[in-house]
């Protein structure tokens, strides 16, 4: 058992946020990720609409929506935490990847005996151009700078520090933290770009997971003619 931290590799998932009668209307694809370990999912809301019925769910992503260009008011809730919301840019013809995490804004002192904990945020992450390979990139959301293992490979990642890790072959792993597994991956054949998404819940449980990140395209129906 990983701590209830398993690496979760999701397929593109090819949902609509848009009807057909919106295909004059310029398009961006948006694919969020949960990198809060709690047992509580994360309720998301687009406008007045909840992207994943009864919330997205631990160490988990959406996989691709396809979403109208431009700004969105985005709604994050999980329980024992503090609701959040805020802008988000949807790009005409663009891959985005958000990343759901958690923060500590300001000071962490003790208030009342209390400390303040950390707070829901969110992430843009720019998709990676089209690889005719298996390109691997890691990317830390853990407070502090921290330390793990990928096989051979050693990763020395700050917060929103990024590393690629070469010779990735689509190939299964293993994340270490110490001596200790904290995720593990059943590897992929389909060749593209990768992130390998490494966070915390400020209190030394860890959660590792690996989304496809590559630039996404329109289906041939929903393009110009």
């Amino acid at each position: 058992m990983f701590d209830r931290l398993v690496l979760i590799l999701l397929a593109l998932v090819p949902l609509l946020f848009v009807s057909a009668a919106a295909q004059e209307v310029a398009q961006g694809f948006l694919n969020i990720a949960n990198m809060v370990p709690e047992e509580h999912p994360c309720s998301i809301h687009i406008g007045d609409k909840e992207l994943v019925p009864g919330g997205l769910k631990e160490i988990s992503a959406t996989g691709w929506f396809i979403v109208p260009a431009g700004e969105h008011v985005m709604k994050l809730k999980i329980e024992g935490h503090k609701a959040a919301s805020g802008r988000i840019q949807v790009q005409a013809n663009a891959s985005l990847l958000y990343v759901i995490f958690l923060q500590q804004m300001g000071s962490n002192s003790e208030t009342e005996g209390e400390k303040k904990p950390p707070q829901l945020r969110i992430r843009r992450c720019e998709a990676f151009a089209v690889q005719k390979g298996h390109y691997l990139q890691a990317m830390s959301f853990c407070p502090e700078q921290e330390r793990f293992h990928i096989g051979p490979h050693v990763l020395d990642v700050a917060l929103f520090g990024t590393q690629e890790i070469p010779h990735w072959n689509g190939g299964a792993f293993q994340i270490m933290r110490g001596e200790k597994v904290i995720g593990a991956c059943a590897g992929s054949q389909e060749k593209g770009g990768y992130s390998l998404l490494i966070g915390s819940n400020h209190k030394r449980t860890y959660a590792a997971l690996l989304v496809r990140n590559q630039t996404q395209e329109l289906p041939p129906w929903m393009k110009a003619k």
